[in-house]
């Protein structure tokens, strides 16, 4: 038995378009990701362990005060762990995006060496019929969310 899967060609742009969405995310937290693993991972593992969610928000905060305006990235208050029987250890971060009529939830991933993020979703007031406005439409707000440096 197989199963087909048929996309439709409106299927294509959107999936680009959420690819992009996602790499444009990715790319503007990589200044975040790199200051908070200056932090050890198995402290930012204690924090979370130990429900210490406003030392969290204080490092997140501080992590972010460099790179981006007050209010527009910020830690949404939950966060997970993941241990492995090889001593590594990957933390989740859950983080709220917000600015000009854009609003993003996603998932930062910290390890050891690198950084992902998996976003949850992306709203926008008024969201135009273009896949590809919207996109744009993500990007200033990211790129007006970044203080000057």
């Amino acid at each position: 038995m197989s199963i087909k899967t048929t996309l439709k060609n409106d299927d294509l742009p959107a999936k680009s378009e959420d690819v992009l969405r996602e790499a444009l995310i990715a790319n503007a937290m990589k200044p975040i990701a790199a200051e908070l693993r200056l932090c050890d991972l198995s402290s930012l593992a204690r924090h979370i362990l130990s429900n210490e969610s406003a030392n969290l928000t204080d490092l997140l905060e501080s992590s972010t005060e460099l790179y981006f305006k007050p209010e527009t990235l910020m830690y949404a208050g939950t966060s997970s762990i993941d241990l492995n029987w090889n001593g590594d250890v990957t933390v989740c971060l859950h983080m709220k995006f917000t600015n000009e009529g854009v609003s993003v939830m996603f998932h930062l991933f910290l390890l050891a060496l690198n950084s992902a993020v998996d976003v949850k979703f992306i709203a926008f007031d008024q969201p135009s019929d273009d896949p590809q406005e919207n996109t744009k439409r993500l990007e200033t707000a990211l790129s007006n969310a970044r203080l000057n440096s």
